[in-house]
């Protein structure tokens, strides 16, 4: 891989006739995401880091070609962003030699330079179906998503590998015989219909091409009564309420939220609710719940990207506790709880520091997202105390705005 090409053809301008041929070589590349917006060349980006994949340009009506290839018809994609809408889609870039490779797509107006201009982002879909060994996800994690119970919410940042931990648990599922799997994705991410599997199969919908919200297809799958169903973001009430509904008739429900921490996501799913339903549905989501897990993806100095992940198993000592807890107090006392069985976010930074497979800045950045960065220098964060299946401790890492010493 070469670490600043340029893709040639696009030197000073965009051949939109040859997008595939561009989706295709930036792929090779390595590139994770790629980023048109009107006025600007493409960039993409590489183990985390952006950089520029073009030459020249793009201008308005380039950007509508673009979309046009991507979506049914040009015509029909400015008038659908035009309107105030986004399109989130997905597209398969076929090459030579039967080369093939899916993209997620989203597009949304933008103003450029005072105009109205649009932005469209790709995330390039890993070509095979993951596996949970292989991704180095601890066991305890790894254990909690096989057993097809509850609710298993994966959150993190947009990039931050959250689908492609819950398509390695739907795999998992169907290899262990579960039963039937629903999944309601928007759009379909990892075709999963090839998984050899035991006494199981799967179904997947896309929404809306296939269902108009998450939410509805949840309240489908009730009557369908699937041994689980992975939701692709529980990201509204309606949603939320039908995660929770769904894991009380007995299915198991595997989603994402866009937050950072286990505590946080408790927090965000909690304040969803209305107040004066909150206290009734808050027992009933603690009830439900099986695993919390955030996970980022940092850029590792010998190139690539290392996982940080914190977690959370729900089990019956840890829901006692909580339901004699006022709720007001549950994200305080499950942040302790993250911390004293498996460090959090913050120890697993600093030991992956400590092991190199991070840098100073990427240290500082998670435990800010943590909350680990103390207002000076001198905090102090210790390796965790229970590191996972086949983790190690670090050193300890003092941590000060700005600088960083091990």
């Amino acid at each position: 891989m070469t670490g600043a090409a340029l893709w040639e053809p696009a030197t000073h301008g965009f051949p939109t006739e040859r997008l595939d041929e561009f989706l295709l070589w930036a792929a090779d590349e390595g590139a994770t995401d790629i980023a048109f917006s009107t006025g600007l060349p493409a960039f993409m980006e590489v183990d985390g880091r952006l950089r520029h994949a073009t030459g020249g340009a793009l201008d308005g009506p380039a950007m509508a070609r673009v979309a046009g290839a991507l979506h049914v018809s040009r015509e029909r994609a400015e008038t659908e962003l035009r309107g105030g809408g986004a399109i989130d889609c997905s597209h398969t870039a076929q090459g030579p030699r039967r080369q093939r490779r899916r993209f997620r797509v989203n597009m949304l107006g933008l103003q450029t330079r005072g105009r109205w201009g649009m932005g469209i982002a790709l995330r390039a879909l890993p070509e095979e179906i993951p596996d949970l060994d292989v991704l180095g996800i601890e066991a305890e994690i790894v254990d909690a998503l096989q057993l097809g119970e509850g609710i298993c919410l994966v959150t993190g940042v947009p990039g931050s590998g959250k689908s492609t931990i819950l398509a390695a648990a739907m795999r998992r599922l169907l290899e262990r015989g579960l039963g039937k799997v629903q999944t309601f994705e928007s759009p379909i991410e990892f075709q999963l219909d090839g998984v050899k599997a035991g006494a199981a199969f799967i179904e997947q919908t896309e929404v809306p091409t296939h269902v108009g919200s998450f939410a509805e297809g949840l309240r489908a799958a009730l009557r369908r009564r699937p041994a689980a169903v992975m939701v692709g973001e529980a990201r509204d009430l309606e949603t939320i309420e039908a995660v929770v509904n769904a894991a009380d008739y007995g299915i198991a429900v595997y989603s994402t939220a866009h937050v950072v921490g286990v505590s946080a996501a408790i927090r965000r799913l909690l304040t969803a609710f209305p107040p004066d339903e909150r206290a009734e549905r808050a027992v009933a989501l603690l009830d439900g719940l099986t695993l919390v897990v955030t996970q980022m993806l940092v850029p590792n100095p010998q190139g690539g990207r290392t996982a940080l992940r914190e977690w959370l198993v729900f089990d019956g000592e840890l829901k006692r506790r909580l339901f004699a807890t006022p709720r007001e107090a549950w994200p305080r006392e499950i942040g302790d709880e993250v911390k004293a069985r498996s460090g959090g976010l913050g120890a697993a930074a600093a030991r992956a520091h400590g092991e190199g497979r991070i840098g100073a800045a990427d240290l500082a950045r998670a435990l800010a997202a943590s909350g680990d960065l103390a207002e000076g220098p001198g905090a102090h964060v210790g390796p965790a105390a229970h590191a996972g299946h086949g983790a190690h401790a670090g050193p300890a890492v003092r941590v000060g705005l700005g600088r960083t010493a091990a």
